[in-house]
């Protein structure tokens, strides 16, 4: 590894791990009594507001806000809003194992989308996700559907996140603040529709006394984790080798899969541990197959 990308590898394994343990915090706000749909809206629009004002006064000299990139906006942001209900309504693992089928999505899209070549390597990925996917699924002998709205959620946002990512490497460029504010406030569209749907699990919206009390720490997580960890993902995505950003970003399942078998009583066996092994694997395998020798494929 050269000079030049030690430390944005650094800040895309530092942003990677705290992905992995943005769960701790979420339960956390969860137990003060914000349900889930709600705790997953305070986490982007929170930070949709703190860069608001920059947003404007970067709207009153002609400049983009990253508003008009709606497309991959809309899915990247959409993506973390249903992931980040999926943790509070789902097992943590489960959340993680099922978001992580993203490179069979993603391969598939490639091929569809970007008319990449159906090679081995490809195929490889595509099978080792599903195979992850039966085995959390359907590990216990049942069939190998979603068992409740946070496993529907965790696998939607994995196709989310990889039609917006398939779309992000399609477009344009963008500035920075333009792909940071454009994904919390699009993010806190989804997040608000989901909180309004009509599942008793979602929650009611809080009260001005609790607004008014857990204020201090979303603009905590706001300012201290999800707007640098944003920053961090994409500024270091832009100046590190395409696989090697896919390396580096399995800290967030190593993460965040460890330290819910750690610091949970949730359920965590050998259907659990095949199913990561078999889709972390599949990452791999999609790290390999957008190595950027391949762009030309």
């Amino acid at each position: 590894m050269n000079d030049r990308q030690l430390w944005p590898s650094i800040m895309l394994v530092t942003a990677a791990a705290g992905w992995g343990l943005f769960w701790i915090p979420l339960r956390e706000l969860e137990g003060a009594g914000l349900s889930a749909g709600w705790a997953g809206f305070s986490q982007f629009v929170t930070p949709a507001l703190v860069l608001l004002p920059l947003a404007l006064i970067f709207m009153v000299r002609g400049k983009a806000t990253g508003m008009g990139r709606w497309k991959t906006a809309f899915f990247t942001g959409g993506a973390f809003a249903l992931y980040v209900d999926s943790l509070l309504l789902t097992e943590v693992a489960r959340a993680l194992i099922l978001f992580y089928v993203t490179p069979a999505w993603s391969t598939m899209l490639e091929v569809w989308l970007m008319k990449r070549k159906v090679t081995a390597a490809r195929i490889i990925a595509i099978t080792l996700g599903f195979a992850g996917l039966y085995v959390i699924l359907g590990g216990d002998g049942s069939l190998p559907i979603p068992r409740n709205a946070g496993d529907w959620m965790a696998l939607a946002s994995g196709m989310f996140w990889a039609y917006g990512s398939t779309w992000v490497r399609m477009a344009g460029e963008a500035s920075l603040f333009e792909n940071v504010f454009s994904f919390f406030a699009f993010g806190a569209i989804t997040s608000l529709a989901l909180a309004l749907l009509p599942i008793e699990a979602m929650g009611k919206p809080p009260s001005m006394d609790q607004i008014i009390d857990l204020a201090p720490w979303l603009l905590l997580i706001a300012i201290g984790f999800l707007i640098p960890a944003m920053c961090m993902q994409l500024y270091g995505t832009k100046l590190v080798d395409p696989g090697r950003v896919g390396i580096l970003f399995q800290t967030e399942a190593i993460f965040g899969i460890t330290s819910a078998a750690i610091l949970t009583a949730e359920p965590f066996g050998w259907t659990e541990g095949i199913g990561s092994v078999l889709v972390v694997s599949a990452a791999m395998t999609e790290v390999l197959i957008n190595r950027p020798a391949d762009k030309t494929a």
